[in-house]
């Protein structure tokens, strides 16, 4: 008979909750585009470029959820510098004058008219 408070199958919590971690888990391609707040078809785009690998697990297509998140991050750092890129060659305005995001939508503005 079991004492009270003794572990089941001889094995403490903590050890049943390290057996039940996946170091990388793969998931489906619409849970990974949902968890990163990215579209299907951005990550079945990284995929035809062969920056990524979908696999075929039954009838799912499933992608390893760090890698999505590694290109997402990389995706949204460039997305966020693309604007100053775009206007770093602009003799308009040195880039000092430059405080954020207002000033730099101006300048597209008016660089575009």
């Amino acid at each position: 008979m079991w004492r009270v408070g003794h572990p089941p199958y001889r094995r403490t919590m903590r050890d049943h909750r390290r057996l039940a971690l996946v170091r990388h888990p793969s998931v489906t391609i619409e849970a990974a585009a949902e968890l990163n707040d990215i579209d299907v078809a951005t990550v079945r785009g990284w995929a035809n470029e062969g920056v990524l690998v979908i696999e075929q697990r039954g009838d799912m297509e499933v992608v390893q959820l760090e890698e999505v998140k590694a290109l997402a991050a990389r995706r949204r750092a460039t997305k966020r510098g693309g604007l100053r890129d775009r206007l770093a060659d602009s003799g308009e305005t040195p880039a000092g004058e430059v405080v954020n995001i207002a000033d730099l939508q101006v300048l597209a503005r008016e660089r575009t008219e």
